[in-house]
């Protein structure tokens, strides 16, 4: 007997483990129609019947998905599936530029940075030149320009500055005479105190007497238009001066100049007339070396981007008590004289990322 076992018992063992599994698979089928009948009872348990898989058997456009991938889009904010957007360290402080009202870099707001693509956490962002212009981030802020549009532009001029020095000035005085009458026509005569080209004698200067009509210009100063005449009496200790008007205007600025009859009173003065003749300035691009122009009244001149592939024309006019006045188009610009920064202007600290 014992050798039967010994030979035999590889077969015993497999049919002990044959008997095993059937008796543990007819034991779960018990258990699952169990389980699934107080399921049903349950009042958890849905209302609409037993719950069906609906299959999937499109293969080809399942694998086709998968090889594609998943597309994810950059925010607006800069944060990505997997890093979130920039926080700043200002002032020992954790800063969200996307939430608050407290400028980074002021005067620039947060969100504008944003808006226009630019990289909130370089701490010298304003003074940046993203797409080489000629001008900072700043500078296309305060003119309404966007940094990262190639064609805009703030107005080229505003790249200009000069010093008193730089400007080149002439002084016309001139002495009203009075008012003679010539076949009908009332002349105003009007006569240098320095010399002035005389277009009656070849444009030689002189200091001869001159005619002009109203709305006529003064020879030899063709920039001076008589505009009006308006006669005038004073008394002084007693005594009557015709103290007459010569209204001249600036044909290049409108600017008005009284001129009062010359006359032989203690008030009587002449009146200094200045014109300006030539303005030089200094134009210099952000990243470029400064260059010097000298541009003469009434003369037209143009101004060009970092990479010469945009330019802009303008006139000189003249000059006004607020600096050196231009012309574009019909429209104008005012170049302001340079002043010397503030001794005491402290810079604003700037954020340090993280």
């Amino acid at each position: 007997m014992k050798s039967f076992f010994t030979g035999r018992y590889h077969l015993i063992l497999l049919g002990i483990a044959v008997l095993i599994a059937m008796g543990s698979a007819v034991t779960l089928f018990l258990l699952s129609r169990d389980f699934e009948e107080s399921f049903k009872q349950s009042p958890l348990a849905g209302k609409g019947g037993a719950y069906t898989h609906s299959a999937s058997t499109d293969a080809v456009s399942s694998l086709d998905h998968i090889k594609k991938g998943t597309h994810w889009d950059v925010r607006a904010d800069g944060a990505s599936p997997y890093v979130s957007r920039p926080y700043l360290l200002k002032e020992g402080k954790l800063i969200d530029p996307m939430e608050g009202n407290e400028p980074l870099y002021p005067p620039v707001p947060n969100q504008w940075l944003i808006d226009h693509k630019l990289d909130y956490t370089d701490t010298k962002i304003l003074e940046r030149d993203p797409r080489r212009k000629g001008f900072t981030v700043r500078e296309e802020f305060e003119a309404g320009t966007d940094p990262n549009n190639p064609n805009q532009f703030p107005s080229l001029c505003s790249k200009l500055s000069f010093v008193g020095n730089d400007i080149r000035k002439s002084t016309y005085v001139l002495e009203f005479l009075g008012e003679e009458e010539n076949n009908g026509t009332k002349e105003l005569l009007v006569r240098p105190f320095t010399p002035l080209p005389n277009p009656a004698k070849g444009d030689r200067p002189d200091t001869s007497t001159r005619t002009v009509v109203k709305g006529d210009t003064i020879p030899g100063a063709p920039f001076l238009k008589a505009v009006d005449f308006q006669e005038k009496k004073k008394t002084i200790n007693d005594t009557e001066y015709d103290v007459s008007e010569l209204i001249l205007q600036n044909t290049l600025t409108g600017e008005r100049h009284p001129i009062t009859m010359k006359n032989s009173s203690r008030e009587y003065k002449k009146t200094p007339i200045e014109l300006v003749e030539s303005v030089t300035f200094s134009y210099q691009l952000a990243g470029a070396p400064p260059e010097r122009m000298t541009v003469e009244r009434g003369k037209e001149f143009i101004l060009s981007s970092l990479d010469k592939g945009y330019k802009e024309t303008y006139k000189l006019v003249d000059i006004s008590k607020d600096g050196v006045l231009l012309d574009r188009g019909g429209k104008s610009f005012t170049v302001r004289p340079s002043t010397p920064s503030a001794p005491d202007a402290q810079p604003v600290p700037a954020p340090s990322t993280h």
